[in-house]
């Protein structure tokens, strides 16, 4: 069973399908964006990363045990920025794009990739690809359509 967390396109960032359960926001400005939610009787810490006040964000999911999510829970200043961001790194991770406030894709990163590039470029990367190959999927659709 995978460690990822499922994404629903067209849903929120902060609970990113209809069976999400918001379990402690631990940051939000006009919208939760940071926070601990349950999914299929798992943990996941999330995150906005980018773009907090701008029409596009782009947010972070990590499955953490019980312990961990207790430890972020209780964790004060420095400490609790610390293991949050600790909740993101040597793990393969789920990163999304949403479009005012809506998740419109998706892409896991692989723990490797976080370590070699940082978290914020090994993301961008990878959702970066997610929309080349998108791009070129509806320009070949037009011309299915066109022919």
């Amino acid at each position: 069973m995978s460690d990822l967390i499922k994404l629903g396109i067209g849903e929120r960032p902060w609970l990113p399908t209809l069976d999400s359960e918001m379990i402690e926001v631990f940051d939000r400005l006009n919208m939760p964006t940071a926070g601990l939610l349950r999914q299929d009787h798992k943990l996941f810490v999330f995150d906005c990363l980018e773009g907090h006040a701008m029409e596009g964000n782009v947010w972070v999911y990590a499955h953490v045990d019980a312990a961990e999510a207790q430890k972020i829970q209780e964790g004060q200043g420095e400490d609790f920025t610390r293991l949050l961001d600790q909740a993101f790194t040597d793990k393969q991770i789920m990163a999304a794009l949403a479009i005012n406030a809506r998740l419109c894709s998706g892409a896991p990163v692989e723990g490797q990739a976080i370590r070699n590039l940082g978290l914020l470029k090994a993301v961008f990367d990878q959702l970066s690809m997610g929309l080349d190959i998108a791009s070129e999927t509806k320009n070949a659709m037009a011309q299915l359509v066109n022919c």
